[in-house]
């Protein structure tokens, strides 16, 4: 186990709606984002590329891998989710 994990600190990070979430997973699905963004059940989603610069209405369904944080490293996203308006 890393210092990092024994002091508690997330290991994951999921950017919604220009906020920064701490996450315990290395998956995040739809619901999980609107949930954990405080957004409406029925809100529409989406991923946007950052490095693209693509944005794509996201399913239901979908699942998206978030990666590790890097400890002692710069915070670097490649992706952002935003409630679709």
């Amino acid at each position: 186990m890393s210092a990092d994990a024994a002091a508690g600190e997330p290991r994951y990070e999921v950017w919604i709606d220009d906020r920064i979430h701490s996450w315990d997973k290395d998956t995040i699905s739809v619901a999980e984002m609107r949930e954990l963004a405080g957004l409406p059940a029925d809100s529409p989603m989406t991923a946007v590329d950052l490095v693209a610069q693509q944005e794509v209405p996201l399913p239901e369904d979908a699942v998206h891998s978030v990666p590790p944080r890097d400890a002692g490293k710069p915070l670097v996203k490649r992706t952002h989710f935003r409630q679709l308006s």
